[in-house]
């Protein structure tokens, strides 16, 4: 049986970043065991609405971690079709439901295109030459099936676009924002993926008007992510406050989320999910070793209920938008690790945060059946 529901006046009243923290964790399945049974890839990816994954063997444990199986699984999962990778928002690469990616482009990709404009024509890349790639990618992948990025630069040969990184990457994402091409199965063995036509890898897409598309989105957005702000809200998406607010206002007329405050500030959160901290409240403050760009670090705009903006540089060295591995502890952000490359003794190096003190052993423990390692 569930525990007695705590009201939402008192839920608002004892809510502080911490509480912020656990509720984040606990709604993004990171921590509440009630969902872990029948997750899956899909419904993980689903559930958040879109995944990180510029560093795509990160995303895959991040996946992991919240469905409770090995990175091996969702490799498999993501080679049947279900998943997408691709230039959703923010003009950054993320995991996305195959059947979702028509409507989230709806949205996001004639934006995104109109604000690189200007830089692709630096690139010398032009409308025409764009329209000849999509010929040329279309011919290859029907003719070969999925093909590695390089395969697909080498069909672009012909229209001697050059051999620049800029170049090459204008090309492609253009056609990805368009909707005409995606990364579809895994490369067998690498941490990547081959590209394939969206018209024939995702036979039978969700189709959404605008509005429908932008309720859906932050209806998932809140539900995966919160609590989370308008603030929150807009720069995940990267899109304006305006409509975002407006779908958030129509998703709480109809029941599908809340509005609470906290600290006097409007966030908004699942229904439920006051009850889930009630109940889950001591899972999420369990040892958490998660990959560098993992939702509950880059899913806000104000990550400081999880991570102290003191220690943001040593999460992003440089602030060049490489983010390292996190050690949650306490629902907090207290370290950085990566790997050992020794075959024996400790599997973690740890560098712990200037005022944080870290459980070596704990996080050795969490390591042996860790996703990122077994």
């Amino acid at each position: 049986m569930f525990p007695t529901r705590v009201s939402a006046v008192d839920y608002r009243e004892v809510m502080d970043s911490h509480e912020v923290s656990a509720a984040r964790l606990i709604a993004q399945g990171l921590t509440d065991s009630s969902h872990s049974t029948s997750a899956t890839t899909l419904s993980v990816v689903s559930h958040l609405g879109c995944v990180q994954a510029q560093a795509l063997g990160g995303a895959l444990v991040s996946i992991a971690l919240r469905t409770g199986t090995s990175v091996t699984a969702v490799r498999e999962a993501m080679n049947a079709g279900d998943i997408v990778r691709t230039w959703t928002q923010r003009g950054t690469i993320h995991l996305v439901a195959a059947e979702d990616l028509g409507w989230v482009l709806q949205l996001t990709g004639q934006r995104t295109l109109k604000a690189v404009a200007k830089r692709r024509e630096v690139f010398g890349i032009t409308d025409a030459m764009v329209d000849s790639a999509a010929l040329l990618a279309e011919e290859t992948i029907r003719e070969r099936g999925p093909v590695t990025r390089q395969e697909l630069l080498d069909a672009f040969a012909p229209l001697q676009a050059g051999k620049e990184y800029g170049h090459e990457r204008y090309l492609i994402t253009t056609l990805a924002l368009r909707n005409i091409i995606a990364q579809g199965p895994m490369v067998e063995d690498k941490d990547d993926m081959k590209y394939v036509l969206t018209a024939d890898w995702i036979p039978n897409p969700v189709d959404l008007d605008a509005e429908a598309a932008l309720h859906e989105w932050m209806r998932r957005y809140v539900l995966s992510h919160g609590p989370v702000t308008v603030d929150d809200a807009a720069r995940w998406t990267g899109l304006p406050k305006t409509p975002v607010r407006q779908a958030l206002a129509a998703a709480v007329a109809e029941t599908e989320i809340v509005e609470i405050s906290i600290d006097g500030r409007n966030y908004y959160q699942a229904p439920d999910l006051d009850d889930r901290v009630h109940e889950n409240r001591k899972q999420a403050s369990e040892l958490l070793l998660l990959p560098g760009f993992d939702e509950i670090i880059l899913g806000y705009k104000d990550r400081s209920a999880t991570l102290d903006p003191t220690h943001e540089k040593l999460v992003v060295p440089g602030g060049n938008g490489m983010f390292k591995n996190t050690l949650i502890h306490g629902t907090r952000a207290r370290a950085t690790w990566k790997r050992s490359p020794r075959k024996t003794g400790p599997r973690l190096i740890i560098e712990p945060f200037d005022d944080e003190t870290v459980d070596v052993a704990r996080a050795e423990v969490v390591a042996a059946t860790h996703p990122a390692f077994v």
